[in-house]
């Protein structure tokens, strides 16, 4: 992010070279303060995907249940049914921080632009901190053991995994079935083996599960994504297409992780989206409403939400500042998202993504 301004700093582009001492120091802390809150801001459009926010340490997901009309006469009463099944789900919460250090005769040197940077460096690790903490819960094929110092032993579930719990579908039976979210094919990516078929099927039979289906692909998948006879690339806004040529015309009005320019097109009712950031060869799909796979605990006090500077060391010639981010993920509506890996007839939780993630 060198040379690039945040949102706070946009004002002072013209002083980027100026020292932060000559400009004012309050001037560029509300500078920085104003960039944190615009990063937190995107960051909870972001998380809206795939997370919602809670202060629980546990609670049960209330599964859609199967009603009819019971039949009844003019002196008829109908009994009362149970609203919904249930499974226990937990979430943990964990701290991460960050620090930022200067002697006394660096901070009186820098330049608004080096403060920039140095706030971009920050926020760029909250990011980083996020994005591995989200993929470790919807790669985690096996649940764990959170030891939460206020409620004892948690066990944290991720995607359904094939265990005793059972979803319903919208396949006319009344009856819930086991399912598993974490699926491998052996065979690369091709028109006799697409992967896309099945990933819509298995989130779109889900009652609880609603919208678009998005799948987030890593860069060693796209170029056979692309060679699907299925696939329609995203429009390039300044290419005029032929006539008689099948173009995709629908937008996607999400906020995406990949940023800018991910959303590569769209194949077999999935929504396409380059992550670079995905480990090779896995997918990570879900769907744009409904109840999302995760939540994301955090403290219940409102000072300790989000991603904020703690506190702050003035000790002559050093100064230091302190970061922290405490929160913590975990499955909610376990069949509200799938993981396919390629290559890979069993399916393997990706290397560093084993939780709990530090």
């Amino acid at each position: 992010m060198a040379n690039q301004l945040l949102y706070g700093f946009i004002q002072l582009k013209d002083l980027a070279s100026r020292r932060v001492t000559e400009v004012g120091v309050q001037v560029v802390n509300d500078a920085i303060n104003q960039s944190v809150e615009e990063h937190n801001r995107q960051i909870a459009a972001i998380l809206d995907l795939f997370a919602e926010r809670t202060t629980e340490f546990k609670a049960r997901f209330n599964s859609p249940t199967v009603a009819r009309l019971q039949p009844l006469d003019e002196h008829g009463r109908a009994r009362p049914i149970k609203m919904a099944g249930q499974y226990g789900v937990a979430y943990p919460l964990q701290d991460g921080g960050t620090a930022w250090g200067a002697t006394y005769k660096a901070r009186e040197k820098m330049t608004v632009q080096e403060a920039n940077d140095i706030t971009a460096t920050l926020t760029s690790a909250d990011v980083r901190w996020l994005r591995d903490h989200i993929l470790a819960a919807l790669f985690a094929n096996v649940a764990w053991t959170f030891n939460d110092p206020e409620h004892a032993a948690l066990t944290i579930e991720g995607l359904a995994n094939g265990d005793a719990v059972k979803y319903l579908v919208h396949s006319g039976s009344d009856v819930g079935a086991t399912d598993t979210h974490y699926l491998g094919q052996a065979a690369a990516i091709a028109d006799a083996t697409n992967p896309y078929p099945t990933i819509y099927s298995e989130l779109t039979e889900h009652p609880e599960n609603d919208g678009e289906v998005i799948s987030f692909i890593p860069t060693n998948l796209v170029a056979t994504t692309q060679a699907l006879a299925t696939f329609y690339p995203e429009r390039d806004p300044n290419v005029q297409e032929g006539s008689g040529v099948s173009v995709l015309s629908g937008t996607l009005g999400v906020a995406l992780p990949g940023g800018p320019g991910s959303l590569i097109g769209y194949a077999d009712k999935n929504w396409i989206v380059e992550w670079k950031s995905l480990p090779d060869s896995y997918i990570v799909s879900l769907m744009t409403g409904g109840a999302r796979p995760l939540k994301m605990r955090e403290e219940p006090e409102a000072s300790l939400q989000g991603f904020k500077k703690v506190g702050q060391r003035d000790d002559h010639p050093f100064y230091e500042s302190q970061w922290l981010r405490s929160a913590g993920f975990g499955a909610f509506n376990r069949v509200g998202a799938v993981v396919h890996e390629i290559s890979d007839a069993s399916y393997d939780i990706p290397t560093n993504y084993t939780s709990p993630m530090a």
